[in-house]
């Protein structure tokens, strides 16, 4: 296939996605990765191609608040609390010992909870170094933006539970702001400092409406009010269910659809756009902010690009750079816990230096999916 042969329309509705499935695709497999996309052969992963061929045929550009030329949404997926802590590495041992199918997968098992004890036990009197949640409420204070953080619903929320699922629950205590309090309680206070909290969803909930509910209320919950914005775990997410279950359970924006292992524009396109029910062939009420950026997918030295910083700046500027031209949304994921990792957090520092130099509008998952209903833009071919 070329580009000239693209339906843009069949690539929006997941049609595309769907075709090309792995045959062994089920709830066990990883999220496809960027190989089997139907842009990656043609060489336009990096391009938003749809957007660029909507503006080619009369399209104008979105106005965005303040006319700036494009917007930026800042996510963090919060996988993990706290690295010392004999309850989370006890629970993720039990997870592995329940699942494994072997031996030796339930001796590394012990050996892992060996370490994390050791490392529990002699940093017990000092302070967990991801118990600083508040670090990236204030470096994004200093630009004028707020993020939003997909908290995960707590362990006893989860009914079906995979090795990858997180650990910790809503009660574990952890210190923000140099406040002992739960981690419902850091929730609360993100809040109410005007960040965004949308749901970190387990691994099998991706299919499955009723398990959905539970762990959206449990953050709910903490919160005392609904929440609408989503990413599944692991970016564990079937284009022929996964929709129509988030629409379901009355989330209205989604922000999974991004890659693992590479960076880019998934469906071809940098602006948000309604999501589609392949089954019963209608547009849904939930509208995707696809991811387009993800600090894993760059920096782990184990998968994706295998990147270091330099090298990661120059790809985050490229893709910076084709967003800008279409005016869309420059959606950024990174993880609170790489916080650890210097070269990731000088990055993301660096990262938003750059942004704010570009003048754009930072939005959250939710203010960047209401303000595009208020602009009804269509995209089609």
């Amino acid at each position: 296939m070329s580009i000239q042969e693209l339906d843009y329309e069949k690539l929006l509705k997941g049609d595309y996605e769907n075709e090309r499935l792995p045959r062994d695709f089920s709830s066990e497999r990883t999220v496809p990765g960027f190989a089997f996309n139907i842009l990656n052969p043609l060489g336009l992963l990096y391009r938003p191609v749809i957007d660029d061929y909507y503006l080619k045929n009369g399209g104008e550009k979105p106005i965005w608040p303040g006319k700036k030329p494009f917007a930026v949404c800042l996510t963090h997926d919060v996988d993990m609390v706290s690295i010392f802590s004999l309850k989370q590495s006890s629970r993720a041992l039990s997870m592995q010992l329940s699942m494994a199918d072997s031996v030796l997968y339930k001796m590394k098992g012990l050996l892992g909870f060996g370490i994390d004890m050791m490392q529990a036990v002699r940093n017990s009197p000092n302070k967990d170094p991801l118990h600083c949640y508040e670090r990236w409420l204030e470096v994004e204070k200093e630009i004028g933006a707020r993020s939003t953080f997909f908290f995960w619903p707590g362990l006893s929320a989860v009914t079906k539970r995979h090795h990858t699922d997180c650990t910790y629950e809503l009660s574990d205590s952890v210190v923000f702001d140099n406040q002992k309090c739960t981690v419902a309680e850091m929730i609360q206070e993100i809040a109410r400092r005007g960040w965004t909290i949308g749901l970190h969803s387990s691994w099998y909930s991706f299919n499955d409406a009723d398990e959905l509910k539970k762990q959206k209320e449990a953050i709910e919950q903490v919160l005392g009010h609904d929440i609408v914005s989503i990413r599944q775990h692991y970016l564990h997410y079937d284009i022929r269910v996964t929709p129509r279950v988030h629409a379901k359970v009355g989330f209205k924006y989604d922000s999974t659809l991004g890659f693992n292992d590479n960076l880019g524009f998934r469906f071809g396109t940098c602006y948000p756009w309604n999501l589609y029910n392949l089954k019963a062939k209608k547009e849904l009420p939930i509208i995707e902010i696809p991811l387009i950026v993800q600090d894993s997918a760059m920096l782990k030295p184990d998968k994706g690009l295998r990147l270091d910083e330099s090298s990661a700046f120059q790809y985050l500027t490229q893709i910076t750079e084709e967003v800008e031209k279409v005016g869309g949304v420059l959606t950024l994921l990174w993880h609170p816990n790489y916080i650890i990792k210097p070269d990731w957090w000088d990055l993301y520092l660096r990262v938003l230096k750059y942004l704010q130099g570009k003048n754009v509008w930072f939005g959250s998952v939710i203010e960047i999916g209401a303000w595009w209903e208020k602009l009804k833009i269509s995209v089609k071919k």
